[in-house]
């Protein structure tokens, strides 16, 4: 509060005064500027943005006390979490702003074969059968895939008759998503036994 007071008197001593009273009250908070989106998804940890470049200015020429905090509320694997970025502003009256912005990372996408995908076949008994395939995957993360490979057998009706041999791979990220190719290997005999050393008929 400011008070002004002004005195005015004659030589009789007949006198006047007039008083003005200023009232100097900060009730405006500082304001920030160059904010970020308040939400931003993306899918890997290497997608996060940089941290903004957020300023702050104040109705008043005091000096602002401006802070910044990041915290990270853990998920599921490490390319499933939150951030959460907070910018706080207040000046010297206790006037104080405030932005949040929450970035969620959540890969949901499966890895992606890169080599050729082994085929079904169907062989006839004594044929060789191919040796398994080594494939190859990419993911949308930078983390690396976990490729693994089962093969089982499958007995048919009879010892030559629809054996097969079923062989999978599998894909995986570190976040658990998945991708599956199965080679089924048929082993049939369709073809009749051949007579030799046969007399003439």
């Amino acid at each position: 509060v400011i008070t002004r007071r002004w005195y005015a008197y004659d030589l009789c001593g007949n006198s006047v005064e007039h008083w003005q009273t200023i009232t100097v009250n900060d009730t405006q908070a500082p304001v920030l500027a160059n904010l970020p989106a308040a939400t931003v998804n993306v899918e890997c940890s290497e997608q996060v943005p940089a941290k903004a470049a957020v300023t702050v200015t104040d109705n008043c020429n005091a000096p602002i006390d401006f802070d910044f905090t990041e915290v990270e509320v853990p998920g599921t694997c490490p390319n499933q979490y939150q951030i959460i970025r907070t910018w706080t502003a207040q000046d010297d009256c206790g006037n104080a702003t405030s932005f949040v912005q929450t970035i969620t990372i959540s890969d949901t996408k499966a890895p992606v074969w890169t080599s050729a995908l082994p085929g079904d076949l169907t062989l006839q008994c004594g044929e060789t059968v191919p040796a398994a395939a080594t494939l190859t995957a990419s993911d949308n993360c930078a983390a690396p895939v976990d490729i693994e490979f089962n093969e089982t057998y499958q007995p048919g009706s009879g010892p030559n008759d629809g054996n097969k041999i079923v062989r999978t791979w599998t894909a995986e990220d570190d976040c658990g998503n998945s991708t599956v190719h199965t080679q089924t290997i048929t082993i049939n005999d369709v073809q009749a036994p051949v007579l030799v050393g046969l007399p003439m008929a």
